[in-house]
């Protein structure tokens, strides 16, 4: 059988490590080595509630939607790729045929599956068979971790073209995690002249800082007025263009709203409570733009650009690394927010 280590998800909370039966690819697909595989909290809502969306665990999973790897094998079909090209995979595994797919928004699409999330077999293994279609070539320069990022990258690149933002663009971004500090690099990539952070993690504050951020704010956990709160965030920064909201927090959202200028756009990335108060009245007045932004609408090649050209660095929000026999320890680390993005190598087991 080989060696397929693998992270499987059974149901709610039961994660198993165990060896599974390597198949040959399909006709369409590449057999990967993976090499690295990121964790986010989309895994741990899997794990957690046995379900996310609309994807329940019905038979075993395994999880892993940020990868990279080696070709192996290829499918009979397959053309385009040879064995021992490094690679990503993007998320989305589209129809092609539906209203969505058809208008271009294929992360849209209404049949859509998942890489790593159930009825799709993630990269939290040592092998993966995926579709070809739906690969990428690494460019020289860009290593394993890095390529493992592409995907969170690749969706605040998507963030920042549905926000609008430019040259000389004034950006306000709500929430230090990977997300807003990715999001933050992008802005400052497609121009952006001013861009403010605002976390209420010191520690998250200062590499935002040192990834380019031009002003940072700590926000108190007991900070509860989001008009007071958004127009000290305009007195430090001036007018406002956009917001790019990585929170999740009802009082960002609210802030975010406040502190736009009249006309331009806050752009929904991180996931909140499903039903948050916005400031009705004041988004009305003032044409507030509210978007929200989900996985990426063909955004791996620019992430990958970025990463290549060096407008992004990657290396400093991954703070964590464990050895794939190591995946409960891992995600532990990311329920608990005890870091920025944990990295596994699944190429190596812990002594």
């Amino acid at each position: 059988m080989g060696d397929n280590l693998c992270a499987v998800f059974y149901g709610r909370g039961d994660l198993r490590m165990e060896n599974r039966p390597l198949r040959q690819p399909a006709e369409r697909e590449v057999q990967i080595s993976v090499r690295n595989c990121g964790l986010c909290m989309t895994d741990v809502h899997i794990l957690e509630d046995g379900r996310i969306a609309q994807f329940d665990i019905t038979s075993p999973s395994v999880p892993g939607h940020e990868m990279s790897g080696v070709i192996t094998s290829l499918g009979a079909s397959v053309t385009g790729f040879k064995p021992g090209d490094r690679v990503t995979s993007d998320v989305p595994k589209t129809c092609g045929y539906c209203n969505s797919c058809k208008r271009g928004r294929l992360s849209l699409c209404q049949n859509v599956g998942y890489l790593g999330i159930p009825t799709m077999d993630g990269g939290l293994g040592r092998h993966v068979n995926i579709p070809a279609r739906m690969l990428y070539r690494l460019p020289e320069g860009v290593d394993f971790e890095d390529g493992a990022v592409t995907e969170p990258l690749s969706v605040t690149v998507n963030a920042v073209n549905r926000a609008g933002i430019g040259l000389g663009d004034t950006v306000l971004v709500f929430g230090a995690g990977p997300i807003g500090l990715l999001a933050l690099q992008v802005a400052r990539a497609k121009g952006a002249t001013t861009v403010c952070v605002a976390d209420i993690n010191s520690d998250r504050l200062k590499l935002a800082s040192e990834l380019g951020a031009s002003r940072t704010v700590l926000t108190a956990s007991s900070e509860t007025d989001a008009q007071a709160y958004a127009q000290k965030l305009v007195d430090m920064v001036g007018e406002v263009d956009a917001v790019l909201e990585c929170s999740g927090a009802q009082l960002c959202l609210q802030a975010a709203v406040h502190a736009v200028r009249p006309g331009g756009c806050v752009a929904l990335v991180g996931f909140g409570p499903e039903n948050m108060v916005i400031p009705h009245t004041t988004a009305i007045a003032k044409e507030v733009d509210i978007r929200g932004c989900v996985a990426n609408h063909y955004c791996f090649p620019a992430a990958l650009k970025l990463m290549e050209t060096g407008k992004v660095k990657v290396k400093p929000i991954i703070s964590h690394r464990f050895s794939l026999d190591e995946v409960p320890q891992a995600l532990e680390v990311v329920r608990k927010r005890q870091g920025l993005k944990v990295m596994i190598n699944c190429a190596q087991t812990a002594a």
